[in-house]
């Protein structure tokens, strides 16, 4: 039980650090995340049944979503110094270590994060794969399911779970 209490009272020292965190870089930290977002929502209007015929738009899919995980997570990762005159970067890592907060509940926090912000994607991506698929005059099959999942929830999260892992 006390360990449970001692992950808990982690991940909440942590969630306070990151409310203290974007309480002064607003809203500008989700400006790319959102426009690769748009961007990665329009590919899903391509229903699976084309993309595979046509492997340069399921690579560019792949690419945006790797810069989707890459900028969701970057504000939770680096913060740049304001205060210094070239403005560093540094992690957030190397300001959370003096506190009572392992490692471990630090990716786990960031994790969550990423995961929220994929399955919301995921819906969304869902609804406007099946809506094209049909509108496209295709039956919806498992792989326009499977091609979302994979690739707005699975890839993204793995890629972000790799960046946590080398910071």
């Amino acid at each position: 039980m006390e360990k449970k209490e001692r992950m808990r009272r982690e991940r909440e020292t942590i969630r306070e650090f990151d409310k203290a965190l974007f309480s002064y870089t607003g809203q500008v930290a989700w400006f790319l995340p959102g426009l690769f977002s748009f961007l990665v929502l329009v590919m899903m209007a391509i229903p699976v049944q084309a993309v595979t015929e046509d492997t340069g738009v399921a690579a560019t899919c792949v690419i945006m979503v790797t810069w989707l995980a890459y900028f969701v997570l970057q504000p939770y990762i680096n913060v740049t110094d304001s205060l210094t005159p070239r403005q560093k970067k540094s992690g957030t890592w190397s300001r959370l270590k003096f506190l009572p907060v392992s490692k471990s509940a630090y990716r786990r926090v960031r994790e969550s994060y990423l995961l929220r912000y994929l399955w919301k994607l995921v819906l969304i991506g869902c609804i406007i794969q099946c809506a094209m698929t049909v509108l496209d005059g295709g039956a919806i099959t498992v792989w326009n399911f499977l091609y979302v999942v994979c690739m707005l929830l699975v890839y993204p999260f793995c890629v972000g779970w790799l960046l946590l892992l080398i910071n």
